[in-house]
């Protein structure tokens, strides 16, 4: 009744997202903060999961200072919600 509940994936765990991967943060329509443009960065520790244990986040920490879309920043790392995270190959990143 009261045990733990066993391990399995969590709703926005996706492949390709852990510390060192390289992401992009993109806006979705369930929340989460509003970046100006889509910032490229690298996942640098977990960030825990929210109230109720749906939602995971990741610290991020970006290839160049960023702001939110209301002006807040600039921003070097930020703990934003895993599906707003985007994997990005290397290759592709150095083309945006």
């Amino acid at each position: 009744m009261f045990g733990r509940r066993s391990p399995g994936p969590r709703p926005d765990d996706s492949g390709g997202l852990g510390i060192g991967a390289l992401v992009q943060v993109v806006d979705t329509d369930r929340g989460g903060e509003r970046w100006q443009g889509e910032p490229i960065g690298v996942i640098v520790a977990a960030g825990g999961v929210q109230l109720g244990g749906t939602q995971r986040t990741w610290t991020v920490a970006f290839d160049e200072p960023v702001y939110t879309q209301d002006g807040r920043g600039p921003f070097e790392r930020a703990t934003v919600l895993g599906r707003q995270l985007v994997p990005v190959e290397p290759a592709a990143a150095d083309e945006v």
